[in-house]
């Protein structure tokens, strides 16, 4: 008999997995968008000496910097899913080696 929990943890690290895929994604698109405004930053400062310019530039850059903190938190996002994956295969690993020295059904076992 499949155990229910194990099936939902299943569900959900697919989930998650697609949610991170689509997340990528969507950060793929802001690289390029970072890229591109790295470049009209340099287009305004080379071409517009005037407050207006320094103003968009100034707006760019703080779009910068958010960007830098997303990225940033997707990356200690990404850690954090890594190593709480790692710990559930281990312990998952782990329990399976300890239950085949259990005779019995667990259920049984566990509520004695």
């Amino acid at each position: 008999m499949t155990d229910p929990s194990n099936t939902n943890l299943k569900v959900s690290s697919a989930v998650l997995t697609q949610t991170l895929n689509e997340l990528e994604e969507h950060l793929q698109t802001m690289e390029r968008s970072y890229t591109q405004s790295e470049d009209i930053a340099r287009q305004v400062a080379d071409s517009m000496k005037s407050t207006a310019g320094t103003k968009f530039i100034a707006k760019i850059e703080n779009w910068q910097r958010g960007y830098r903190t997303v990225m940033a938190e997707y990356k200690d996002l990404v850690d954090a899913v890594g190593m709480t994956s790692k710990v559930m295969t281990d312990t998952a690993g782990e329990a399976d080696a300890n239950m085949d020295m259990w005779d019995g059904d667990v259920y049984d076992i566990l509520s004695k």
